[in-house]
């Protein structure tokens, strides 16, 4: 081959090395200037970010672009564009699955993204029961018992992570802020939900049933939430025969209205922190704001958490003269009430004597 040729040949490698490199610089700098767009357009995860739970539906069919609508509907992404082309780039967008989700507002895009394509109409579920009357503390005990998650991982979501509802700007501060507000009822979870999510799910519940007529109510009764909700862990605590929620109820309304102090064994039981069968005299001078016997008013804060009767019954309480109740069948749980202290300790005499 002459110079000529060879000269020819060297150009046109040179040409292809030039535009190889070329290729790879726009590469480069696209890739550079796609992560840094879209770190900034895109959710940053934080310590102390608001969380709230979201549960969607993906029907089957259904395009990335509406998916993409339907998250950035619910405040679950930011921007629908950096979502589809992140989905278009990282090869996820045909891999999306149909069903049900529960989200929440602390996931990165990315992390949905995931869970999109791995956990959709296939992912595993588990059923939990949280009965009427737990407190946070058994709830905790109760999904480590059932290996749902651990005790000190429920502890710590509940008290240190932030949820987005209503409802909580009305609680004061105090310990275990949410007692009384992760209401009790049968879930069905997700098998690899975090406690987070696990909490999320149940102020969502709460959320739910505590409709704005309730929120009228209790403005009517010149209560805010968090007093309905201690009243009804009371009744929750107190009552066990439905029929007795409301007379109960207007037993501690009336107490409060004379004023006269409530004298719930329930919130005793509440301060104690350990299982009783029967209250000692020595118990009812425990030192705690919990103690209705010590202190007048309501406690600083439910005891429980109640279920929608006892809620409903703290919103509504029958209208009686009733100052007091006692137990008349340790069996069923029935009570017999009164108004006068003179007739009550005559009735509560005659059970104790036969029981």
């Amino acid at each position: 081959m002459n110079k000529k040729g060879l000269m020819k040949i060297f150009y046109v490698l040179s040409k292809i090395v030039i535009l190889c490199v070329a290729v790879f610089v726009i590469y480069f700098v696209a890739t550079r200037v796609y992560d840094y767009s879209y770190k900034l357009m895109s959710k940053t995860p934080s310590d102390d970010i608001v969380i709230r739970t979201v549960d969607i539906e993906i029907p089957k069919g259904t395009t990335t672009k509406q998916i993409a609508n339907i998250l950035h509907k619910n405040g679950l992404i930011n921007n629908t564009y950096y979502f589809l082309l992140h989905s278009k780039l990282s090869k996820q967008d045909s891999k999306f699955q149909y069903g049900k989700y529960t989200l929440n507002t602390g996931m990165t895009e990315e992390e949905i993204a995931k869970i999109l394509v791995t956990q959709g109409a296939k992912r595993e579920t588990i059923k939990i029961t949280i009965p009427e009357g737990y407190t946070i503390q058994q709830i905790a005990k109760k999904l480590a018992k059932e290996n749902v998650c651990k005790e000190s991982d429920f502890m710590d979501a509940v008290n240190n992570a932030v949820y987005d509802y209503k409802f909580i700007d009305q609680i004061p501060d105090r310990n275990i802020k949410l007692q009384g507000y992760l209401f009790p009822s049968t879930y069905e979870i997700y098998k690899d939900a975090t406690a987070k999510d696990i909490v999320s799910i149940l102020l969502n519940q709460f959320d739910k049933v505590f409709e704005d007529k309730y929120y009228e109510r209790a403005e009517e009764l010149g209560k805010t939430v968090d007093e309905i909700i201690t009243i009804a862990a009371i009744i929750e605590r107190e009552v066990r025969v439905d029929s007795e929620r409301e007379k109960v109820s207007s037993v501690i309304y009336n107490r409060l209205d004379l004023p006269m102090k409530l004298q719930m064994c329930s919130t005793v039981m509440y301060a104690l922190d350990k299982p009783r069968s029967r209250l000692l005299y020595a118990d009812l001078e425990i030192e705690s704001k919990y103690n209705t016997y010590l202190y007048p008013g309501l406690p600083i804060g439910p005891i429980a958490n109640p279920g929608k009767r006892s809620i409903e019954a703290a919103l509504y309480p029958e209208d009686t003269d009733y100052l007091y109740f006692s137990l008349r069948n340790p069996e069923t749980g029935e009570h017999e009430f009164n108004v006068s202290l003179n007739a009550h300790n005559k009735v509560k005499g005659k059970y104790q004597k036969e029981f």
